[in-house]
């Protein structure tokens, strides 16, 4: 993934706030939902974009990012965020199979904004995945890994 990677509509940094405040306002109205599916055509079109998303694992939500770009060999990469360091990153390998999304609960659930942001359910062809994005970001992020690869 050489290319540039936009964030998606929901996935604002506190910079992005900072130069953009009317952004904070935007994510609760239509226009948000624009943006959206602004970003579900850009993906279409073979561009990538990145969603705030936080893994469980072991009982415990993890920070990181999940990048999207289907013209990559693997189109959705989770990246933990880690301050002052490399990070690594670890591809889902397709197929993808979406069992379900909903409000994040559940073990390690309290670390999460459970207003601003929902649990994707899935398997990869390794193993299972719940990922929590902003719910804004859902819609992309479904699309993404609803796909036939």
């Amino acid at each position: 993934m050489g290319k540039e990677v936009r964030r998606a509509a929901g996935t604002q940094t506190f910079t992005d706030l900072l130069r953009n405040p009317k952004r904070i306002i935007d994510q609760f109205k239509a226009k948000a939902s624009m943006r959206t599916e602004e970003d579900i055509a850009a993906l279409n079109a073979g561009e990538a974009r990145t969603v705030s998303a936080f893994i469980r694992n072991e009982g415990v939500f993890l920070r990181g990012e999940l990048t999207l770009d289907l013209t990559a060999p693997f189109p959705a990469i989770w990246s933990p965020i880690r301050p002052f360091r490399q990070a690594e990153q670890i591809p889902l390998i397709p197929p993808f199979r979406v069992y379900n999304t909903g409000p994040v609960n559940g073990e390690g659930a309290q670390a999460i904004d459970r207003t601003m942001f929902r649990l994707i359910s899935l398997q990869d062809s390794n193993r299972s995945w719940e990922i929590a994005v902003p719910t804004i970001d859902v819609p992309l992020v479904r699309s993404a890994l609803s796909r036939n690869f």
